[in-house]
Parts: C-alpha cells; structure tokens; sequence
C-alpha cells in the first residue's frame, strides 16, 4: 500500500490517544498494527494533524523500540480539532526511506490554553 508521500507501507497501525493532564495539554499515544501477525517497529515519529488543514503536521517526537509515548503539545497551539498520525519503521534507521506503517488517531479537540 502507498502513503499519501508516495512510500511504501505494510500495514495500517491503529492510534489511540488519552488525555493525561488536560490544564497542561498532556496525551499518552498508543499504536498498534492493524494485522494477526503484529510487527515490531523499531522507531516511530509522532506528528500532530491539523483537521481543518490535513496537510500540516507538526513533528512531535521519536519513540524507539516501544508501541507508546508520553507527549506534550506545543503551549501556543491554538484551539481546535486535532488527530496523532504514526509513522512506524522496522529497521532502526527510520531515515532509510521504508515507512511501514501509518496510522492516525480519532478527532480530538484542544481547548483554548488558559
């Protein structure tokens, strides 16, 4: 299957998100290969998605060797509808070109920052 970058990709990886600490805008992310026989990933980068401008994502982060990350999201992001998109890589250089799996979350909402 090929992403929207045009880089092939194995499987499709299911994203789920919970609030830690709404006040300080903290999620715990967790992802998953949507396939029986589920891959390890040796690294992932996280990226926030804009719904109501799908082509930008804001680079959160990397996680190597785990299915799950702690994040914190930008004190300036403004108010609005939101996902967490995965890009999952088996090898450990996640900059060979092999993205091999992607997933993106649920909508979400973030509240206006106090």
């Amino acid at each position: 299957m090929k992403s929207r970058s045009g880089v092939e990709q194995r499987f499709v990886l299911g994203v789920t998100v919970d609030f830690t600490d709404p006040a300080h805008r903290s999620l715990r992310v967790r992802w998953i290969a949507d396939a029986a026989a589920s891959p390890r990933f040796e690294s992932a980068r996280i990226f926030l998605v804009a719904l109501r401008s799908p082509s930008a994502r804001t680079y959160l982060g990397l996680v190597d060797g785990l299915d799950r990350a702690s994040v914190e999201l930008p004190p300036a992001l403004a108010a609005g509808a939101y996902a967490i998109e995965i890009d999952a890589y088996g090898s450990a250089s996640w900059g060979d070109g092999r993205l091999d799996a992607r997933g993106r979350s649920a909508e979400f909402t973030v509240d206006a920052a106090e």
